[in-house]
Parts: C-alpha cells; sequence; structure tokens
C-alpha cells in the first residue's frame, strides 16, 4: 500500500498527483463552497482526509470550529502551517474515530474512503459522528463500466476499497443518511466533469430521524 508521504503529494511515487500544492482550491471545491453558502451552515465542520487542509481554509469562516484529520503525518504537518484556527490530528480511520457521535454539522469525506481497507464500514463509521440534521458531503471514484475500461489510466495504488453504487446506498441507507443531490460524472480537465459517465460519484447526504 503507498505510503502517504511527501512523494505521495508531489508525484514522485505511483499516485494520481503531480504537485498536490499547485491544485486551485477554489475552483476543485467550488461546489462545496457553493453549497456551504447556499444553505448558511454553521456550526462544527470535520474534514475527512483534510491532506493539506486546501478545503478547510476555504470554509473557515462559515464554522464556528473546524476540525479535520488525515493518515498522513506529512499531510498534516502542511496543513498546521496553512490553518492554524483548526483542529488538525493524525488518524487512521480505520483504527479509531476520536470524535463524539452525533457532533459535527456537516462531515466532508471527498475522494477519501477509497482509500481504506473498507469503504461500507468507514462511511457508516463517519456518519455516526452527524448530528441528526446534519450533512455529508461525499465524492469516490466508482467500480463500474468506466472503470473496467479506463482504469489503467488511475496510478493511484492505495485506492484498495473502490466502492460500486449498490454498496454507497447499502451503507447510507443504514446510516439514516438520505441522498439530497447526486452527480455521477468523469472527471475532465481544469476541474470540468462529463455528466452521466458514471466513473466517479459526488453526494449531498443528510442525517435524518430519529
Amino acid at each position: 500500500m503507498t505510503d502517504f508521504n511527501r512523494d505521495y503529494y508531489y508525484g514522485r511515487k505511483k499516485s494520481n498527483y503531480a504537485n498536490y500544492e499547485t491544485i486551485d482550491a477554489h475552483e476543485k471545491f467550488r461546489r462545496v463552497i457553493h453549497f456551504i453558502r447556499g444553505m448558511e451552515l454553521g456550526g462544527r465542520y470535520l474534514d475527512a482526509g483534510c491532506a493539506f487542509g486546501l478545503l478547510l481554509e476555504k470554509v473557515l469562516p462559515y464554522f464556528e470550529e473546524v476540525f479535520g484529520f488525515d493518515i498522513s503525518p506529512f499531510a498534516i504537518s502542511k496543513a498546521e502551517k496553512r490553518i492554524k484556527e483548526a483542529d488538525l490530528r493524525i488518524v487512521d480511520i480505520n483504527e479509531h474515530l476520536p470524535y463524539e457521535d452525533k457532533s459535527f454539522d456537516l462531515i466532508t469525506a471527498l475522494d477519501v474512503l477509497e482509500h481504506t481497507t473498507s469503504f461500507e464500514h468507514n462511511l457508516v463509521k463517519l456518519a455516526g459522528k452527524l448530528k441528526w440534521g446534519g450533512y455529508m458531503i461525499l465524492s469516490t471514484p466508482l467500480n463500474s463500466w468506466p472503470r473496467k475500461i479506463f482504469g489503467f489510466l488511475d496510478r493511484d495504488d492505495s485506492h484498495i476499497s473502490v466502492p460500486d453504487l449498490r454498496t454507497i446506498y447499502r451503507a447510507v441507507y443504514s446510516s439514516n443518511l438520505k441522498v439530497v443531490k447526486q452527480e455521477t460524472y468523469t472527471s475532465l480537465p481544469r476541474y470540468m466533469r462529463l455528466p452521466m459517465v458514471p466513473a466517479e460519484t459526488e453526494m449531498i447526504l443528510r442525517k435524518v430521524g430519529p
């Protein structure tokens, strides 16, 4: 399995990055930022797999408290320099998730759970940290026909738990999550998307009940 160290984020090992720091965070995360603004979300926010804190930095003004975790000590060290206001931790979600249940108003898990040993189990675990009425924004590559054809283009050998839609839906419904919005697409250059070609999906989910 890939070590999530400097080489991983700067394209020196087998990964999908050439240089993570060159990502245009405003463009890459613009749909997430637009949703947060439009819904006037606030309260407590957690970014799962926060890497260098690029998204945390963009949405900091909208929340009273922001939290982020990553398995990579190198990534967290970069995030700590970028955003000092956040509660940042080195966490392996496969082993534990050191947050209180039902404690967050928003959780983002953007292209992270496919790196874990069980996409389904860890999605359920994350959902347990959401307040009732809270939102989760989830994105992941899909185990679908485009991946079967073009999967060789995925250079990231840490994608060890790529789900199909059935797996995602099973975890979503067992976690009392409701699908508010879903897109399937293939990523194109300059952060554009080719719709309806299901190589990847992004979902906005809401925790309903009890």
